[in-house]
């Protein structure tokens, strides 16, 4: 059976061709690492004021040089989402309201975190978008798209899986990096947002999720599929197997929701009798 090393250099020379546009790659990249740093503060729940992780923890939690991550830290702050103290560590400022993307994501998170079942609306426009997105990663992904993606993928597959804030933030890095391989700038940003606007919303669910019995397995096993049909550079397969991993989720919080609301009924109908 090829390594992967192998079938990134087929792929990336039979897809080259296909892809007609002049972004630069390193831009294309660094804007990724942005924006998984923007999805980490989502799943943190970090607000203006609060620090980030160590410079030396969070490049190896996004599998990174640190010099990448500064650049990326500088590309944030220039925008007023981070500020960095010299010796102090780098925290979160007021998101820039110049900024039209984050103006019109900005009022939602509050929204997010307090407005139960909100998560829904969020999955509806990932369903519609990620699967398109692992459909163009497949045509668009070079050797360096792939490397980084079953970097993130055997990232997954390694936290530790009591450590729920690193399962969410390197799930998170996962889909990411499959948004990059699309080389598609205008998408990873609107992936970004839409990242943390799940996590902010679904955050007790998420929880909750990853708390059931051989959920990690069958995750793992989802995200397989998408990496092995991106790499494979097989299109159809990659939105199928996008398709499929969101309907999994979508049920599985969906009953975690369920279960929530009748233990709450359960409850109140404990507390009524009790009184009567």
């Amino acid at each position: 059976m090829e390594d992967y090393t192998a079938k990134m250099r087929k792929s990336s020379a039979r897809h080259h061709a296909k892809w007609p546009y002049q972004i630069s790659r390193v831009a294309t990249f660094m804007v990724s690492i942005a924006g998984q740093i923007e999805a980490l503060i989502a799943a943190q729940n970090l607000t203006p004021g609060d620090r980030l992780p160590s410079e030396r923890q969070l490049a190896a939690d996004l599998g990174v040089s640190r010099p990448t991550l500064r650049e990326a830290i500088r590309q944030l702050a220039s925008r007023g989402l981070l500020v960095s103290r010299h010796g102090g560590g780098t925290f979160v400022s007021a998101p820039d309201a110049s900024d039209p993307l984050r103006a019109a994501l900005l009022p939602l998170a509050s929204l997010a975190r307090s407005e139960a079942g909100y998560w829904r609306d969020v999955m509806e426009i990932r369903k519609l978008i990620e699967g398109e997105t692992a459909y163009f990663a497949a045509l668009r992904a070079d050797e360096t798209d792939r490397k980084r993606l079953a970097d993130a993928y055997q990232a997954v597959v390694n936290a530790k899986a009591d450590d729920l804030d690193s399962q969410a933030r390197l799930d998170a890095a996962f889909h990411m990096a499959v948004c990059t391989a699309a080389h598609n700038v205008v998408l990873q940003q609107v992936m970004s947002g839409l990242l943390g606007l799940l996590e902010a919303s679904i955050s007790e669910s998420l929880r909750g999720l990853y708390h059931l019995p051989g959920i990690l397995d069958e995750l793992n096993d989802q995200h397989r599929e998408i990496l092995d049909a991106v790499v494979g550079g097989d299109a159809d397969a990659s939105r199928d197997a996008a398709g499929r991993h969101l309907a999994f989720v979508e049920d599985r919080l969906q009953r975690i929701e369920d279960d929530t609301q009748r233990q709450r009924r359960a409850s109140r109908a404990q507390q009524h009798i009790a009184q009567e």
